[in-house]
């Protein structure tokens, strides 16, 4: 299967060489001897605010994304905290905890993680938060040390919810949709320009000329498309980390609670 990323540049390159041909066929010839300076400055000027803007929109979508994918991380190794935290509480509490942690990385990877792609969240998932939650924040302890346990476990549980916050957040942003048709008019501005110099040069140095402004510009609009959907397409974002935790959980089901 052929990445995006090259999609979008081969069909930014076509879509601009058949305007090239448009371009050929009916743009009438300029005076480059008197048109031409102002022509250049116009040109550079208008590259350097798109490039400019492209170059930025592209490092903030890749920090943003990778933000994301460490948030995701860090669930995960919340959640694996959690489990070993309940190591120190007794065996019926810990049985339970433990299934509730397991509970939770199965239905992400099973259930919530499609729903993602469409912007969707899964309640059943919610539901097993909240009471892992509650059984964690209402368990009585006896012990000055189960006391401490249940203290580190509701730090944890706190942190496994503020970044499973952050990952739902993420699906209700509305920037990069309202920018990408800017994006789309500050590219398709660029290759006017570039066809307005149709006279200047042969149709095929012009077309290579043409084809390879269009791929550059192509292939960051789809970078920076692809970085601001996460969990859909060639970048989606993998829950490695849930489902190292179910593993592991099982692991340690089979050998310590039956």
């Amino acid at each position: 299967m052929i990445p995006s990323i090259y999609l979008w540049s081969a069909g930014s390159a076509l879509f601009a060489f058949i305007g090239m041909l448009i371009a050929h066929r009916f743009v009438k010839p300029i005076d480059f001897k008197e048109n031409q300076p102002a022509l250049d400055a116009t040109l550079n000027i208008v590259g350097t605010l798109v490039s400019i803007l492209l170059g930025l929109l592209v490092a903030a979508s890749l920090n943003n994304y990778q933000t994301l994918e460490s948030s995701i991380d860090s669930e995960a190794t919340s959640i694996s905290e959690v489990a070993r935290l309940s190591f120190g509480l007794p065996s019926d509490e810990r049985k339970e905890i433990l299934k509730g942690c397991l509970d939770y990385c199965d239905r992400i990877v099973k259930d919530e993680w499609p729903a993602l792609k469409t912007g969707q969240v899964n309640e059943l998932v919610v539901m097993s938060y909240a009471n892992l939650l509650k059984r964690i924040v209402t368990f009585n302890p006896k012990t000055a040390g189960q006391t401490n346990i249940q203290t580190a476990l509701i730090t944890a549980v706190q942190d496994w919810g503020n970044y499973r916050r952050q990952r739902i957040l993420w699906l209700n942003k509305s920037w990069d949709r309202n920018l990408m048709p800017v994006l789309f008019m500050c590219s398709f501005i660029v290759l006017i320009f570039a066809y307005l110099y149709v006279r200047r040069s042969s149709i095929i140095l012009h077309g290579f000329l043409i084809c390879f402004v269009a791929a550059a510009l192509g292939a960051n609009l789809g970078l920076i498309f692809m970085l601001n959907h996460p969990f859909s397409g060639d970048w989606t974002i993998q829950p490695r980390g849930f489902e190292l935790n179910s593993q592991l959980i099982k692991k340690y089901t089979d050998v310590r609670l039956y």
